[in-house]
């Protein structure tokens, strides 16, 4: 069964995938930051950003080799 997340990343074009993933990206290199800095709670953020930048990079791979258009 689908995510809630997968289901509202198929409906974006690649341009919005690319613009998601480096707000994905970014969002991830701050948690990180964030841990070694010593907020123990930015851990399991840490893990949600790294799952969902595959997810995207999946959908914009599908949209390469021309999968999904």
């Amino acid at each position: 069964m689908a995510s809630k997340k997968d289901v509202f990343l198929r409906d974006l074009d690649a341009e919005q995938l690319k613009s998601k993933l480096t707000e994905l990206e970014k969002s991830h290199q701050e948690a990180r930051f964030n841990k070694i800095s010593g907020d123990s709670a930015q851990s399991n953020k840490i893990k949600e950003a790294r799952k969902d930048i595959a997810r995207v990079k999946t959908f914009l791979r599908q949209y390469e080799l021309e999968i999904k258009k």
